[in-house]
């Protein structure tokens, strides 16, 4: 199969178990990317995260509720009820807790693992496992980059222009 179709396939859960990596990336620090935009690519919702001064773009496939969170979070519409991501922001304030730090740490068998970092009332820190659409849903809403492995952007990074990303027109 080739890099493009891997790029076009929507990303699910496999059950994997090996983590992916390099050993000379362990070192190497996260690469802080932005929530480009939404797109549907063939018909599927694709989050785009911006790389190297746009130079490369992170495709990953995501489901139309996390979709729709996103987008609404990037223009700054505020939909009439709380979606799931509004819920979840609200709880960490009342908690009185707050997100720190997003990252998409890692990339096994086509399916995007990302972390979150939040910090309590007391100065704890906590790094909970997450999709990365969620977690990229919540770190557009606290108006923070998402930090991508190195590893991660060599093997998924593509040019923006990339024939994969484009929707075959009607």
């Amino acid at each position: 199969m080739t890099r493009a179709w891997l790029l076009i396939l929507p990303l699910c859960a496999l059950g994997a178990n090996a983590r992916a990596g390099s050993g000379t990336d362990a070192k190497a620090p996260p690469v802080k990317t932005t929530v480009k935009s939404v797109q549907v690519v063939r018909g599927s919702p694709v989050v785009l995260l911006e790389a190297d001064g746009g130079k490369r773009v992170i495709p990953i496939w995501i489901g139309a509720a996390e979709a729709q969170s996103i987008q609404l979070r990037l223009s700054g519409s505020k939909p009439l009820r709380p979606l799931t991501h509004d819920l979840l922001d609200t709880m960490l304030s009342v908690l009185g807790a707050r997100i720190e730090r997003v990252e998409v740490d890692d990339l096994v068998d086509n399916v995007y693992l990302g972390k979150v970092t939040l910090r309590d009332p007391k100065g704890r820190r906590y790094r909970i496992d997450g999709r990365p659409s969620d977690l990229i849903a919540l770190a557009v809403g606290a108006k923070l980059p998402v930090f991508v492995a190195p590893h991660v952007l060599r093997r998924a990074g593509v040019d923006p222009s990339s024939p994969a990303l484009q929707s075959p027109q009607p």
